[in-house]
């Protein structure tokens, strides 16, 4: 029944603004009750709230999977991991959540990875400690936070595998030079 209501609204808000939808126009496309709404939700805005909350969830839940050990092997699987949970739920990011969610969306995942990296991941990555401002790891967060929402915002045309690979690159690898560039600098290095 909430998967139902869910699609409803996603469908209703590809038409239309949350605030100019009904409860009633919602349970008619959902062939759900009225009652059966309000038994889940105490009005539209509440759903919305709920499909937030459970969306964070369920990613919780699918970066609590991956611990030390397997940021030793490095970041790609669990990189893999958030792009294929954001390409999985197109659907409530581009309609449901809006701006105003994937604004608080994106916030929370930003902190969620900084406190797993603090947690877990600590000591196999040298991006400082808790202790102070912590550069390294803001800019990490910060980045690969910002590439899963551009890639969100562009229609996610590449594969979740590519874009993952390519996040684990710029981490590790830094920015690509141009060929010319490395050039330069290796010449400059040999004198």
């Amino acid at each position: 029944t909430r998967k139902r209501l869910q699609e409803a609204l996603a469908a209703l808000m590809r038409e239309k603004e949350l605030k100019d939808i009904t409860v009633r126009e919602l349970t008619d496309l959902a062939d759900v009750n009225r009652g059966t709404f309000y038994s889940h939700y105490k009005d539209l805005y509440d759903m919305r709230e709920q499909v937030e909350q459970e969306l964070f969830q369920q990613l919780h839940g699918v970066l609590a999977g991956y611990n030390a050990e397997h940021a030793r092997g490095g970041l790609r699987p669990v990189l893999t991991a958030v792009f294929r949970f954001v390409r999985g739920n197109k659907e409530i990011f581009a309609t449901i959540l809006g701006r105003r969610g994937e604004e608080l969306f994106f916030g929370r995942l930003q902190k969620l990875i900084y406190d797993m990296y603090l947690r877990e991941w600590n000591g196999f990555y040298d991006l400082g400690s808790a202790a102070g401002t912590n550069y390294y790891l803001e800019f990490v967060v910060c980045g690969v936070v910002g590439l899963v929402r551009a890639w969100a915002e562009g229609g996610m045309a590449e594969p979740a595998e590519e874009m993952a690979a390519l996040a684990e690159q710029m981490i590790v690898g830094g920015l690509p030079q141009r060929a010319e560039d490395r050039l330069g600098a290796a010449s400059e290095a040999l004198r």
